[in-house]
């Protein structure tokens, strides 16, 4: 891990508003948009109103303060804890909490929820609120510890964590196993993830990823005690510029046992 090419997110206080605007504003080209945001929103909802991931509680974890997998899944479970990786990453989303001014304004992506479930975008609004609701709790991942202050849940989600927070492989399976330490035997792992990637840029900063394949990425789930039931590839279409992973998959896999 090179640290003097690229900084890494855990120990920046990136700019969680421009890492917003970046990839998830209505004013992003539409390829960013459609990776950032339309594809992540089709993959959660769609396996969870498939019935297959089902329980009561959720946890949430994934860069930035980035709404987009608990609006998708909010309505298939009752309780909803929130994981950042850093203070400003929490700042940023008790902003949207509190519906402070200065919070993101996430009306496009909630039109665009509503639309995308058939129903007429003017009720995005309840929808906000509704997700408000259901999140009981947001905390940081002080993931250098070897527990975090969670109960097991029936599902976690994971948007390309583990390659940020891991400086090599050994890491990323140190760093998955106190993540699965948060899933129950029988409930799901549903992870985004870039494939071979190993910077992204917010702004005109450039942070660390840890380039894993997908070969890696199936080995390790196995190793943990997971068997993947999903694995969704989709298309590249984002910028070199921006990011320089091969491509994203969706992840679907199922906790069978304590590793």
């Amino acid at each position: 891990m090179d640290l003097n090419v690229t900084l890494y997110y855990p120990d920046r206080e990136a700019n969680d508003k421009k890492l917003l605007q970046d990839y998830f504003s209505k004013d992003v080209p539409y390829s960013v948009f459609k990776e950032s945001t339309i594809n992540m929103m089709r993959c959660f909802y769609n396996v969870a109103k498939s019935g297959l991931v089902t329980g009561k509680t959720l946890i949430e974890i994934c860069i930035g303060s980035n709404i987009i997998p608990p609006l998708s899944l909010y309505e298939f479970f009752q309780d909803i804890s929130i994981v950042k990786l850093n203070e400003a990453d929490v700042k940023q989303l008790e902003l949207w909490r509190n519906k402070d001014p200065d919070a993101f304004d996430w009306t496009p992506t909630l039109k665009l929820f509503r639309e995308f479930k058939g129903m007429s975008s003017d009720g995005w609004a309840e929808e906000e609120e509704n997700l408000r609701d259901k999140i009981k709790k947001v905390t940081k991942w002080e993931f250098t510890e070897d527990s975090m202050p969670l109960s097991k849940a029936d599902c976690v989600t994971s948007i390309s964590i583990l390659e940020l927070i891991s400086k090599d492989h050994e890491d990323y399976r140190r760093n998955l196993k106190k993540l699965a330490k948060l899933i129950k035997v029988g409930g799901y792992l549903l992870s985004y993830t870039i494939i071979n990637c190993t910077f992204f840029k917010i702004g005109e900063d450039k942070f660390y990823s840890l380039r894993c394949d997908e070969s890696f990425c199936r080995k390790v789930l196995d190793e943990e005690g997971f068997e993947i039931e999903q694995f969704e590839k989709l298309e590249k279409v984002m910028s070199p510029d921006l990011a320089d992973f091969e491509n994203i998959v969706f992840i679907v896999a199922r906790k069978v046992k304590e590793a």
